[in-house]
């Protein structure tokens, strides 16, 4: 069977395929990002232009976990290659394990709380299909692993990675508009919308491709993507500021035209897809520099001591059993303090606050918990501590400098 990856393709990197301690705080990041959108989705009412603004703002969150999976993936594939049978029994078990597991658990729970018996065939496999509620992510991992040996020979076959990077981006906008003005596109949008009544769109890989391509394409060209990073972190961090304050003003101008919350804050739309790709490609810069510069703090030994608990590595250790709880924990904490009366006299700023660090409390002790038994690997995912002790971890962050004659050359930093 053929490899994920050859030798023979020279595509390398200086890191040897270690731990990447920068995405730690990303995955943090990114998680935060998850709990505090469905906060706000479960709690704030339509036609609240403030809370739905921020609601397409978080919704970058999905498409930076998309982007960290291949890039992931990716980088496993070129250092230590599998056949493809090889990886698709390896990934597939991976998160499908904590699919069917937490398909089940919420299954179980969804019965408990409605009782609907005569429904619970029909439930069981809608929730299998397309995921319940947060889950539809794995759904569309598991889709993503299918294709993606294909995908990366397909890349890995070609040079003209900056046009498909292109085209990627540019049909990502496209189907944006198509699912937005779905009628605006005649026959075309009567089509998508005719899949979309069958298979939902949320669940396809087709609509996010664009973040799934690009982490394959930067870990393919991993050392010249930090070359270009550390020369022009600063201005990838301040575009994505400003696209994020465009967007933001393109949902408030459709709401002051006459759009409701729910439609200016469409998450398939093409200035929402171009925000994500900004926050994403922001948050991967800003990472990378927090790591260069904790690793650099570290090695001078004047690094500020952390309680462990806080520390990101030991928080990325929680996001997977945060990410499958989460709502769990979201939909007993909500009833509970509308059975207590609470949620009337909080505001929807002190709603949505509460139920926030309420959640992330209960869903990180929860997931701390599970990481302490036999059944991690069912519960939680992939345990991120197992992974840096058999990776090792990355002991130099690559940092780019420019040479005199105006080429570039990579070294690592301080270990």
């Amino acid at each position: 069977m053929a490899q994920l990856a050859s030798p023979s393709i020279g595509v390398t990197t200086q890191r040897g395929g270690a731990y990447l301690r920068q995405f730690d705080s990303y995955r943090v990041i990114a998680c935060a990002a998850v709990v505090l959108q469905h906060s706000l989705l479960w709690n704030v009412q339509p036609g609240n232009t403030t809370a739905w603004a921020f609601v397409m703002l978080l919704h970058f969150s999905r498409t930076a976990f998309f982007f960290l999976t291949a890039f992931l993936i990716t980088d496993s594939a070129l250092h230590r290659p599998r056949s493809v049978t090889d990886f698709w029994r390896h990934r597939l078990a991976e998160v499908g394990v904590p699919f069917l597991a937490w398909t089940g658990i919420y299954w179980l729970f969804t019965m408990g709380v409605d009782g609907s018996w005569d429904q619970a065939g029909s439930l069981l496999w809608s929730d299998l299909v397309f995921g319940y509620y947060q889950l539809y992510f794995v759904v569309v991992l598991l889709q993503l692993y299918l294709v993606f040996p294909f995908v990366l020979r397909l890349l890995r076959a070609t040079t003209h990675h900056v046009v498909v990077m292109v085209a990627s981006l540019l049909f990502a906008l496209a189907l944006a508009a198509d699912l937005h003005w779905t009628t605006s596109f005649g026959a075309v949008g009567s089509a998508t919308n005719a899949i979309g009544s069958v298979w939902p769109w949320a669940r396809d890989p087709i609509t996010y491709q664009e973040q799934f391509v690009a982490g394959i394409l930067v870990a393919l060209h991993f050392d010249q993507v930090r070359v270009f990073v550390e020369r022009f972190w600063r201005q990838i961090v301040a575009l994505g500021v400003v696209i994020g304050v465009v967007a933001a003003l393109w949902y408030l101008v459709a709401v002051w035209t006459g759009s409701g919350t729910g439609r200016a804050s469409d998450l398939y739309q093409p200035v929402a897809f171009l925000w994500f790709t900004a926050a994403v490609a922001a948050l991967e810069c800003a990472t990378w520099v927090w790591a260069r510069r904790q690793q650099r703090l570290r090695a001078s030994g004047r690094v500020r001591r952390w309680p462990r608990v806080c520390s990101a590595e030991y928080l990325a250790g929680l996001t997977g059993g945060i990410f499958f709880c989460h709502v769990l924990f979201l939909t007993l904490i909500r009833t509970a303090l509308a059975d207590v009366g609470i949620s009337s006299h909080l505001g929807w700023a002190g709603l949505v606050a509460l139920t926030f660090f309420s959640t992330v409390v209960c869903a990180g002790a929860c997931s701390a918990l599970l990481l302490r038994t036999p059944l991690r690997a069912v519960l939680t995912g992939p345990v991120r501590a197992e992974q840096r002790g058999r990776l090792g971890p990355d002991s130099a962050v690559v940092e780019a400098t420019v040479p005199h004659d105006g080429g570039t050359a990579l070294q690592p930093a301080l270990a």
